[in-house]
């Protein structure tokens, strides 16, 4: 669900929400993040791409928790954590 929310909202037209600037600008560094753990080696290197990515997941839900508060959708989702269902 995080990937489709993600692609939803990086794909859309340009964000005017300074909430979704920084949503969007989070799941490029989260993307960022990924890409590095898949292909390091070292395991410093690896363990240092796991605390960033869950540093930035937390910002993730922080901003999310934000956007739903403020009534923000990603073009027709709306802006839900990971895990959580829509009704």
């Amino acid at each position: 669900m995080e990937g489709t929310i993600r692609r939803a909202i990086l794909k859309s037209e340009e964000p005017t929400n300074e909430i979704l600037v920084a949503i969007r600008d989070v799941c490029a560094r989260l993307e960022n993040a990924n890409t590095r753990f898949e292909m390091e080696k070292d395991s410093d290197l690896i363990e240092s791409c796991i605390y960033e990515i869950e540093s930035l997941r937390a910002k993730y839900r922080y901003l999310l928790r934000i956007a739903r508060q403020q009534g923000l959708r990603a073009g027709t989702y709306p802006l839900v954590n990971e895990g959580e269902k829509t009704k």
